[in-house]
């Protein structure tokens, strides 16, 4: 399977998402007696978090955790350090900050992507399971229910899926703070860039734009993963990418003067290698994108995290923003 699809930036798993008609069919464990992260009846020794699984039961000082695609992200960003993960390497880096790359190589692999080892995981004893993932691919999510080990499944439809799904993680960990910070964080640095490069950012038109080839391009709109921290710090969008409706719109190659009026085109690179992907290099190559007034200007510039997941790759992208608005 192509594990960049799933981890990296899941044009075409969002796209599947997107269309998809159902959401998949998971059975749900726990009470359904509290909302999210209140402690359950009883003891107090529990937490009910709700996930896309239903209400799920967690133990509120879980200390074995497996995690499966973007919430091993996630729990390191809060310090938590699970004891097996999806397996990480540079073509499923699963957004991970390249400070907690190396770290997360040394935790023990269950399996890539989506071909979760379900024996592997029940080796490690876990007393909580936390899978965040495109809601459009088969989870394993009633076979890990199966173990009788608390299963949190958080289904991704939208990018704004993914900041409340950390919310809950934090939650279910209790590392609410942690996570306030993180959010607070990001907010403080996204104002200070509104309010130190704000003009620059609204005298020019942005777009972000990507290539998987097959004679198409897509532009990320508004609520797109980069599109909503670029709305954060108040730059103005190109005419392709103001509409909030998807987060991405596809074209054929024929279309790319919908970019037009773009006076700034992001566009996708890994940091693993610090490549733009040979699709979108393929895309920047053709004739009439040399035309474009990005292209002209020499302002179609390269980020990395254009699915940024979390508030943990959300603040390196205002970082990578600061400095292109310094250069500006």
């Amino acid at each position: 399977m192509n594990t960049r699809a799933v981890a990296r930036r899941p044009r075409r798993a969002a796209a599947a998402v997107l269309a998809a008609a159902a959401l998949l069919t998971v059975t749900a464990c726990g009470s359904d007696k509290s909302d999210d992260a209140k402690p359950a009846a009883g003891d107090g020794k529990e937490r009910v978090i709700e996930a896309t699984n239903g209400k799920i039961t967690v133990p509120a000082d879980a200390k074995r955790i497996v995690s499966l695609s973007y919430a091993t992200g996630a729990l390191l960003d809060l310090g938590v350090e699970p004891v097996g993960t999806s397996a990480i390497d540079e073509n499923n880096p699963m957004e991970l900050l390249p400070s907690q790359v190396e770290k997360a190589k040394k935790i023990t692999s269950i399996g890539s992507g989506i071909e979760t080892n379900i024996e592997k995981v029940a080796s490690l004893k876990p007393d909580l399971i936390i899978v965040e993932g495109a809601s459009a691919f088969d989870w394993n999510i009633k076979r890990l229910e199966g173990m009788g080990i608390p299963t949190l499944y958080f289904g991704i439809k939208t990018p704004g899926d993914l900041y409340a799904a950390q919310e809950k993680i934090a939650k279910a960990v209790g590392k609410e703070d942690v996570f306030a910070k993180l959010k607070a964080d990001y907010k403080a640095k996204a104002d200070k860039i509104k309010a130190t490069y704000g003009d620059k950012l609204k005298s020019k038109k942005w777009a972000i734009a990507s290539s998987y080839g097959n004679g198409e391009f897509m532009v990320d709109t508004r609520t797109s993963w980069v599109g909503r921290i670029l709305a954060d710090v108040g730059v103005s969008f190109a005419k392709a990418a103001d509409e909030g409706k998807d987060h991405e719109v596809t074209y054929s190659m024929e279309k790319i003067n919908v970019l037009s009026d773009a006076d700034v085109i992001l566009v996708p690179k890994a940091f693993a290698t610090g490549e733009v992907p040979k699709e979108t290099k393929e895309l920047q190559d053709k004739p009439s994108w040399k035309l474009l007034k990005a292209a002209k200007d020499n302002h179609v510039l390269p980020v990395t995290y254009a699915t940024s997941d979390r508030y943990g790759t959300s603040i390196d992208v205002l970082d990578q923003i600061e400095k292109i608005a310094k250069g500006l």
